[in-house]
């Protein structure tokens, strides 16, 4: 009976912050001109002031690329909401993290990364960050051919091969620079 409870109040939490963010979200986003078009919808639980598990639901803009410890590692801006595990609001979202990469897939019009699980800060609370995908589509809107095509065939090219962190690094920089002048 206690964990049917748990869920229900994890689920109730969730529900909560996802309407939260679907109000704040976008809105947030237009006005941040640090927004990249990479993104991802991102999910993390924490453990709350009562001992259950509270949730953050956003999305995140990313806006770079870095080599940390050896590894790729996404830089961008989480939009979203906290609510703890009783489905009480604690705060809007906005804030830099980093996000280990790994899995890293391209062709002419697209690219895919996974974005791993790991632990971060997040309005003073340690946050787990459920593995997520992170993309982004050149052939969403108007159909044109798009500024980004050269960049998105040169990573399918390196990608063909066993880039090192920094080359593939500057690759996904050069996407997400095209991406935001798009």
């Amino acid at each position: 009976m206690k964990m049917t409870m748990t869920t229900t109040t994890t689920a109730t939490a969730a529900a909560a912050v996802l309407i939260a963010c679907s109000a704040i979200a976008p809105a947030q986003a237009r006005d941040n001109d640090d927004t990249g078009a990479i993104t991802a919808r991102l999910h993390g639980t924490f453990q709350d002031t009562t001992g259950g598990l509270g949730v953050l639901s956003g999305d995140i803009f990313i806006v770079r690329f870095e080599v940390r410890n050896g590894a790729v590692t996404a830089v961008g801006q989480i939009v979203g909401a906290m609510a703890d595990s009783a489905g009480n609001p604690l705060g809007r979202v906005n804030q830099t993290v980093a996000l280990p990469v790994a899995n890293v897939a391209s062709t002419c019009n697209q690219i895919r990364m996974d974005l791993a699980a790991t632990d971060a800060d997040v309005l003073q609370q340690s946050i787990h960050f459920d593995k997520e995908v992170a993309g982004f589509d050149s052939r969403e809107g108007t159909g044109m051919v798009p500024k980004a095509l050269g960049v998105l065939c040169a990573a399918q090219e390196l990608l063909r091969g066993t880039p090192t962190p920094d080359a593939l690094a500057q690759a996904l920089n050069e996407v997400a620079t095209a991406a935001q002048n798009r």
